[in-house]
């Protein structure tokens, strides 16, 4: 939806007020830290979110949220947390697979520390008990094809849109073999608006950058971090044809751009700050009028 010249001027903060809002939160490489500060931002701006999604990191902070925990909670909980607490690699069951066949070697991790945190910490089981509605994506191995998850067991959810490929094994859920969305899908804004567009005016979507996205490939690790380039690549165009799309229907967007510190299991220190920074993206954004996405930010 292209905003008139007087519309324009008009600070974001004002153009979401007393409307019906959808926040997307995006993949990102443990971006749930910037994620938590962006949506403690948001809330505490006095805007009320209709609904909710997310894919990979986003999508637990959005189903953390979309539970009903505080904000401030949200921070306080994936702030406590240590490598320790979710690591726990499968070597044998990987080795194993590797001559049976079977899909531990999609993983490093067993992904058994990682659920019981999300059973620990979500206050409700299913997303019908959910105080508001959440969209979830994950990549779904057995049809080749993004995977929309509303309904069900949540946690399992979660993990499967987390599931981060060769550092968490694929997840098994209703039969299918599912993997981190953001593979398929880096913000699902056009997957929440098609399953939420009737009580929704306005989409608001926390947009996290590839973190390596400009380095090019180079020594032991070129093929990965080439195909990784690559992926970025696609995501990124992925989203832009989602915004084109959604213009074309006269779907107001906004996209709020993070660049925050790099955080990884070796970097957790690093957490406070990217928390930080996410909060501020938003409350900057909201002090000013909205501006187009480029894909450049």
């Amino acid at each position: 939806m292209t905003l008139s010249p007087l519309e324009a001027r008009v600070r974001l903060l004002e153009r979401l007020r007393g409307r019906r809002v959808g926040v997307v939160l995006s993949a990102g490489y443990f971006g749930f830290y910037g994620h938590a500060g962006f949506v403690e931002g948001l809330l505490a701006s006095g805007i009320t979110p209709s609904a909710w999604a997310g894919t990979s990191a986003g999508g637990m902070v959005a189903a953390f949220v979309a539970a009903g925990l505080p904000p401030a909670r949200i921070a306080e909980l994936i702030l406590a947390q240590r490598r320790e607490h979710f690591w726990d690699p499968d070597y044998l069951g990987i080795a194993v697979d590797a001559v049976r066949r079977g899909s531990r070697p999609s993983g490093l991790l067993k992904g058994e520390r990682f659920v019981e945190l999300l059973r620990q910490f979500l206050p409700v089981h299913d997303f019908e008990a959910l105080a508001t509605p959440l969209v979830l994506v994950a990549t779904n191995l057995s049809t080749q094809a993004p995977e929309v998850m509303q309904t069900g067991e949540l946690a399992s959810a979660v993990h499967a849109t987390c599931a981060y490929p060769g550092l968490f094994r694929a997840v098994r859920r209703q039969d299918h073999l599912l993997w981190d969305g953001g593979i398929v899908d880096k913000a699902p804004a056009l997957a929440l608006w098609e399953s939420r567009g009737k009580q929704l005016d306005v989409l608001l979507v926390h947009f996290l950058p590839s973190r390596d996205g400009a380095k090019e490939p180079s020594g032991a690790l070129a093929y990965a971090s080439g195909m990784a380039n690559g992926f970025a690549a696609i995501r990124k165009d992925h989203f832009r044809l989602q915004l084109a799309l959604l213009e074309a229907r006269g779907v107001e967007v906004h996209v709020v751009t993070s660049r925050l510190p790099g955080v990884s299991p070796n970097e957790m220190h690093k957490g406070p700050d990217a928390v930080s920074a996410g909060r501020a993206s938003i409350i900057e954004a909201l002090g000013k009028p909205p501006g187009r996405w480029t894909g450049e930010d």
